[in-house]
């Protein structure tokens, strides 16, 4: 048996880490290590409702909407359990929307590209695709491009970006005007026109088998589509196996009403269930047995304290939690909101990835590439229904005692806030992540994470370049800024794990 150690997993957001146990060339066990602690929920208790979106909106510089809009939600839900509120402007619901509809083209342009893209280019695989090359490859570069100007159009509804001021409890605090709409749909068309039409899938995905080129076809379409056929070819439908259990909480709803485009609820059994907010809430609880947290820090998050760090703790090696789902993993993402809604274009999933709802490497790098179609589509649309000479913000209450929930749906999937506010101050607050669904570590029964159960039986060729673990790995888009934080510059909370080496080994040696 051969024990590999990768650290830090890289072209991810934040410190990760996989431990391996790899017999006779195939992964028998694996742990995923998160390698840092949070803290942002203690720091909003005492404080003002108010000012827990401003506070846990800094918890990533990546989903730096979504955490604002997730506390926003939890804080109006509180307020209108308490019979404080009534609930955001209509054309606030549709602003966050369309926002988070911008964010989501914006994330995965740089997932597909600079994060996963190199995995498949030919400078990494040799695999013939110049144009995924890092840095240097075209198709590279036009995606950087049109990531500026995505980044553009959030800082005109947003004040700025990252980590925009306008969106807060009691709605949309800025009031653009229709020149500023206009310049926003002006930016989005130049991505959607870069990008290309929907319909032009099925002769793109001809072209790149063939290695041909048709630019009018859109450009940004078959560098999307070459990763996904370089994929295929390095056999990523056989990487990375999940339960095919997903979870959702929904989003993007249609204009005056409760209809979403992805639905809320979850997949198993070969089925979707759709689920109300309650239902989803008494359904998840987080485990901490091999977390570096006190045992009272799990259980229920609408009941579970903030945060309580236990670094010394007995058999603990992840600095994230473990959430469930009525006891079960789930998997949550483009892969997850696309099965639950019954969407699969174009039959991608079914025909490359080996089924639409299988959970595998190739079928999270399709979904997200058919997720941006769809969501490109769904943002014009909102553009067009939101009215800007219409209220945006509603009076937020000062002084209330309530229990709030705010779900959401950033890119890399769900995203609850949860909070209890007493007389007007924030009395317990608990975030849970996507990324501590997809890559948390082992429940108190000893059930492993979604991607810890997806890497064991993978082959391993080369232990010194282990590319498919990495592959799998960043198929998940995992983000750790969003699930973990350090907290004390005096060490205090150290543990005895490793640091990572430049190269990104730390240790490979036999047992």
């Amino acid at each position: 048996m051969v024990e590999v150690k990768i650290d830090p997993t890289t072209r991810i957001e934040g410190h990760h880490g996989m431990e391996l146990e790899v017999e006779d060339g195939q992964i028998t066990e694996a742990r995923s290590t998160m390698k840092m602690f949070r803290g942002a929920e203690i720091i909003t208790v005492g404080r003002s409702p108010r000012d827990a979106a401003q506070l846990t909106g800094k918890v990533c510089g990546v989903c730096f909407i979504c955490h604002r809009i997730g506390s926003s939600r939890a804080t109006e839900d509180a307020a209108i359990n308490a019979g404080a509120f009534d609930g955001i402007p209509e054309h606030a619901k549709i602003l966050r929307d369309a926002v988070e509809g911008i964010f989501f083209l914006w994330n995965h342009a740089i997932h597909l590209f600079a994060l996963v893209g190199p995995d498949y280019s030919d400078a990494v695989a040799d695999t013939g695709f110049e144009r995924l090359d890092p840095l240097e490859g075209e198709g590279y570069q036009g995606a950087l491009e049109n990531q500026r100007k995505l980044m553009q159009a959030l800082a005109e509804f947003g004040g700025r970006a990252p980590h925009p001021l306008a969106f807060v409890p009691g709605g949309v605090a800025t009031n653009p005007d229709v020149s500023t709409v206009q310049t926003v749909k002006s930016r989005l068309r130049e991505v959607s026109n870069w990008l290309g039409p929907t319909d032009a899938v099925p002769e793109v995905l001809e072209n790149v088998r063939n290695g041909e080129f048709d630019p009018e076809l859109g450009e940004g379409l078959h560098d999307v589509v070459s990763i996904l056929v370089a994929a295929a070819r390095e056999g990523a439908a056989d990487l990375g196996s999940g339960p095919n259990r997903y979870y959702s909480n929904g989003l993007f709803r249609e204009p005056e009403s409760d209809e979403r485009i992805f639905k809320r609820g979850v997949y198993r059994d070969g089925s979707a269930e759709l689920m109300t907010k309650d239902e989803i809430v008494e359904a998840i609880s987080e485990h901490t047995e091999y977390s570096y947290y006190t045992d009272d820090s799990g259980g229920p998050p609408t009941e579970a304290k903030p945060p309580d760090p236990d670094p010394n703790k007995e058999g603990a090696y992840s600095w994230g939690k473990a959430p469930r789902f009525e006891g079960q993993t789930m998997e949550v993402g483009p892969l997850a909101r696309l099965t639950i809604s019954g969407y699969d274009p174009f039959d991608l999933r079914a025909n490359l990835g080996g089924g639409s709802d299988e959970s595998n490497t190739l079928n999270r790098l399709i979904a997200r590439a058919q997720e941006v179609l769809i969501v490109r589509d769904r943002v014009l649309d909102l553009l067009d229904a939101f009215d800007p000479s219409e209220p945006l913000m509603a009076d937020f209450p000062d002084d209330y005692t309530g229990k709030g929930v705010g779900l959401w749906e950033p890119s890399r999937g769900t995203l609850s806030h949860y909070v209890d506010v007493e007389n007007g101050e924030i009395e317990r607050y608990q975030i849970i992540t996507p990324t501590l669904w997809n890559i948390g570590p082992r429940d108190g029964e000893g059930n492993p994470s979604i991607i810890e159960g997806a890497i064991v039986g993978d082959e391993v060729a080369d232990i010194e370049n282990p590319i498919n673990v990495m592959r799998t790995v960043r198929s998940f888009d995992p983000c750790l800024a969003c699930s973990v934080h350090v907290d004390s510059p005096e060490g205090s909370y150290e543990t005895e794990l490793k640091p990572a080496s430049p190269g990104g080994m730390t240790d490979v040696g036999d047992d």
